[in-house]
C-alpha cells in the first residue's frame, strides 16, 4: 500500500512538472515541418477583427496542446510565415503566433490565451508583439493578398452593418412621420 501511494505521488509530481515546464519560451517563425497553407487559393475567409479564418476545403488542420504542430502559411510569392497550430483546450502559455482551433473554428493570433487572463499582461504582450515584428511583412502581405482577392471579411462585416443601419433609420424614420 505504502509503495503504490509513493509511486501515485511521484507520477503526480512529474506530470504537474511536465505540463508547468518552459511554457512560453515557444518561437513559430523558424523553418516549416508541418502542414502548409497556399494564400489565398486555400483559404475562403479571414476576418482581421475575429481573427477567425475560414479554409476553401475541409482542411484538417493537425493540432497539439503544446503546440509542436506548426503550420506554414505560403504567400502567393511574397514569403511565408510558420505558426503553431494548438488546441483550445490548451493550458500552456504561447507568446508567439498560433492557429487556434476550437470546434472546427480557427483563428489567427498573436498568442494564446488572450494576454487579459495573464498575470504578466504587460511582459506578455511586449514578448508577442516582439514576435510579431519577426513576421511583420509576411503579415502584411499576407492581408494584401486576402484583401485583393476579396476575402477579407472585416469590409464585408462592415458594409453590412452601415446597410443595417441605414434600414434601421429609414424605417425609425417612416415610423415617426407616421
Amino acid at each position: 500500500m505504502k509503495k503504490s501511494f509513493l509511486l501515485y505521488l511521484i507520477m503526480s509530481v512529474f506530470l504537474i512538472g511536465y505540463c508547468a515546464c518552459d511554457n512560453d519560451e515557444e518561437n513559430f517563425d523558424t523553418a516549416t515541418t508541418g502542414q502548409v497553407i497556399k494564400v489565398p487559393d486555400d483559404i475562403k475567409s479571414f476576418n482581421s477583427v475575429t481573427k477567425e479564418i475560414v479554409f476553401e476545403k475541409n482542411i484538417s488542420i493537425k493540432q497539439d496542446v503544446r503546440g509542436n504542430e506548426k503550420v506554414e502559411f505560403r504567400i502567393a510569392g511574397n514569403g511565408h510565415f510558420t505558426v503553431g497550430s494548438i488546441s483550445s483546450i490548451s493550458s500552456v502559455i504561447y507568446n508567439a503566433p498560433v492557429l487556434l482551433g476550437d470546434y472546427q473554428r480557427y483563428y489567427l493570433y498573436d498568442g494564446y490565451p488572450v494576454v487579459d487572463v495573464l498575470q504578466n499582461e504587460v511582459r506578455n504582450q511586449e514578448e508577442r508583439d516582439e514576435n510579431m515584428q519577426k513576421i511583420e511583412k509576411a503579415w502584411s502581405n499576407f492581408l494584401k493578398v486576402l484583401n485583393e482577392a476579396g476575402k477579407d471579411e472585416t469590409n464585408k462585416l462592415s458594409e453590412a452593418r452601415i446597410e443595417l443601419v441605414k434600414a434601421f433609420h429609414i424605417q425609425t424614420k417612416t415610423v415617426l412621420l407616421s
